[in-house]
């Protein structure tokens, strides 16, 4: 028998039980046939050794000392099961709660006596003096300023705002009331009071008509139509008619 061959099978199977044991899984069937071919060598070897020999037993234990060959090799064993731990059902206490006691009964208090009645005063109105009658008290007349900036004209221009009657139909008719001077003029005539009488300053003539919307009455207009008058010379022959016309267009606007 070779005892260092023993020894060598032997390392295998502690090597080879290590990693089954460690990889805590279920044995592959090459490491089981791979263990049983290590167990049947160590076994033909030891079988091929005369029985009698006890020298040959002993030196295989002093040669293999403290290796791991001459350990035996604990297979694991699955603890067992523990047993179910057993509960035993405790009823609960049953506290007694006391009856609470009757609550006492309360007399009822004495009524409180009745108030005197106070004695009723008798008060005596008297009359009210009666309202005084006030006489009413007549505004005091505003002043025209239309009237004094047309005095203050030269004679020229206190012309263009003289009034004719008018005396047929026309001129009657002519005379209606209108609500917005921008809106009561023809092309024609829109073109004749822009380039005659505002210097042919279409934006002058649009501030002025929305101005003139924005007074009361004719006397308000009179000072701004004689300033207009007098700043582009609407006195001139060829632009008196053209300012009578337009000045009468803006007095229809606060009739």
């Amino acid at each position: 028998m070779d005892l260092q061959q023993a020894k060598t099978l032997l390392d295998k199977i502690n090597s080879l039980y290590k990693s089954i044991s460690t990889d805590g899984s279920q044995i592959a069937s090459i490491e089981r046939d791979l263990m049983l071919s290590y167990i049947r060598q160590l076994y033909e070897s030891f079988l091929e050794t005369p029985g009698g020999n006890a020298r040959s037993v002993a030196s295989v234990s002093a040669n293999s000392g403290n290796s791991k060959a001459s350990q035996p090799i604990d297979l694991p064993v699955d603890p067992p099961a523990p047993e179910p731990v057993k509960r035993t059902y405790t009823p609960p206490k049953i506290i007694e709660i006391p009856d609470k006691p009757a609550a006492p009964k309360m007399e009822k208090p004495a009524p409180a006596p009745a108030p005197e009645p106070a004695p009723v005063k008798l008060e005596v109105q008297e009359p009210a003096p009666a309202p005084r009658q006030q006489t009413p008290v007549a505004p005091a007349p505003k002043p025209k300023p239309a009237e004094t900036a047309v005095v203050d004209a030269p004679p020229a221009i206190k012309a263009l705002f003289q009034r004719q009657a008018a005396t047929e139909l026309s001129e009657k008719l002519s005379e209606q009331p209108v609500r917005d001077l921008t809106k009561s003029m023809a092309i024609n005539d829109r073109l004749l009071y822009v380039n005659d009488l505002f210097g042919k300053d279409n934006n002058a003539f649009n501030d002025a008509l929305q101005t003139l919307n924005r007074l009361d009455s004719m006397d308000e207009a009179t000072p701004l139509l004689t300033g207009w008058a007098k700043q582009h010379n609407w006195a001139d022959d060829e632009k008196s008619d053209t300012a009578k016309a337009f000045i009468k267009l803006v007095r229809r606007r606060y009739i």
